[in-house]
């Protein structure tokens, strides 16, 4: 990189890191990841667990039953005995049992049954009803216990999914949204930084210091420096935020998955950050940067609905599809990753093509920025400045 394009790259990334609005950002985007954590730490992660009290002669039965009734139902139960009703009462009220069943007959509970342990008190019941009924029949206890404890019923699955497919596309709907949300930030910055350089006509004196194309390579690479700093302390924080709150059951290969998406992150952002410079260069008012960049906005957010969409059935058309064009790849194809089997060869198709249509992007932004940094008014067509010579 020649010293120019370092000053003005250096320039970029510490006025901007310097910024309150960029500052406030960070912390806030940081701390919206530790409480989602938190608040998955705290809510998820295993079965339900009911304590149950047993009075009565039908305790041992029922604290057998009962636990193993439970993990059918989603839920641990663990129980106790208890000498009386009058002690199940006060336990119940004192919070420190669910629920009590009292006799076999009755169950107690401070307010609303819970449904998952009603169920299983029922279905108790009733097996061991079943059970007093074919031992007073006379039916042999191997039977009997053949007849209530049947072999497990063996299923055979056609298509076998990924156990972790489920925290696969809970990462990839974050990072989607992070890369939709680094790409569009990042991308109006390059857009509006021209645009307030072209107004306020510094930018007549940094062009007669420096080349337009070294001008643009500058502030591209400065923004595309902190948004990866950025996104990159993203994710370390809540990598290691999962890992310490256990809040989400992260697979083995998740620093892969990082280097991946980092990799995307900067296609990403270097393709949509040339084709924002585009869209600065073509106003020299504030004003007139939302009509310019309108266009633009839309594709990046259809692209981000698609991806989002998609991920819901990762092995569908439409995430294969986007996952190819370069608009649309930066967020689909990682999500496309992150969540099943993609073959190498299409992952490298798809980084050849993005990478080539990045290229040609810079190659535009670069002609456009160079032919219309200097020109003043009201806002320019592409084609109008396409067609001016150099």
């Amino acid at each position: 990189m020649s010293d120019m394009r370092w000053l003005v790259a250096r320039r970029e990334l510490v006025e901007r890191a310097r910024s309150r609005a960029f500052q406030v950002g960070s912390v806030i985007q940081l701390l919206a990841i530790v409480i989602v954590l938190v608040i998955a730490a705290l809510t998820g992660g295993g079965n339900d667990t009911k304590d149950v009290g047993l009075v009565g002669a039908a305790s041992e039965p029922y604290a057998q039953a009962l636990q193993q009734a439970g993990p059918a139902l989603d839920a641990e139960i663990d129980t106790r005995a208890l000498p009386n009703r009058a002690a199940a009462v006060k336990a119940v009220e004192d919070g420190d049992l669910d629920a009590a069943v009292i006799d076999g007959r009755e169950i107690l509970v401070e307010d609303d049954p819970d449904d998952t342990l009603a169920a299983a008190v029922q279905a108790t019941r009733r097996q061991l009803a079943l059970r007093d009924a074919l031992d007073r029949a006379g039916v042999p206890a191997a039977q009997l216990n053949a007849a209530l404890a049947p072999a497990p019923l063996r299923v055979a699955v056609l298509e076998p999914e990924n156990e972790d497919r489920g925290t696969r596309q809970g990462i990839a709907f974050v990072a989607v949204l992070l890369l939709y949300l680094a790409i569009f930030t990042y991308g109006l910055w390059v857009a509006g930084g021209i645009v307030e350089e072209k107004s306020s006509r510094v930018i007549e004196v940094v062009l007669s210091a420096i080349r337009p194309r070294e001008l643009l390579a500058g502030k591209i690479i400065g923004l595309g420096v902190l948004g990866i700093g950025q996104f990159v302390l993203t994710i370390a924080v809540g990598l290691i935020g999962a890992s310490l709150l256990s809040a989400v059951d992260l697979p083995n290969v998740t620093i892969g998955w990082a280097a991946l998406i980092g990799l995307w992150f900067v296609l990403g952002f270097a393709f949509y950050a040339c084709l924002y410079a585009v869209a600065g260069a073509l106003v020299s008012r504030q004003e007139d940067l939302q009509s310019s960049t309108g266009a633009l906005n839309m594709v990046v957010i259809g692209s981000y609905i698609l991806a989002f969409v998609g991920i819901q059935d990762p092995d569908g058309t439409l995430l294969t599809v986007i996952s190819f064009l370069p608009p649309s790849a930066p967020m689909a194809m990682p999500a496309r990753w992150l969540v099943t089997e993609v073959p190498a060869w299409q992952l490298i198709v798809s980084l050849l093509l993005t990478l080539g249509a990045t290229v040609a992007t810079l190659r535009l932004a670069t002609t456009v920025y160079a032919r219309a940094a200097l020109r003043m008014g009201p806002k320019l067509s592409l084609r109008s400045v396409l067609a001016t010579r150099d």
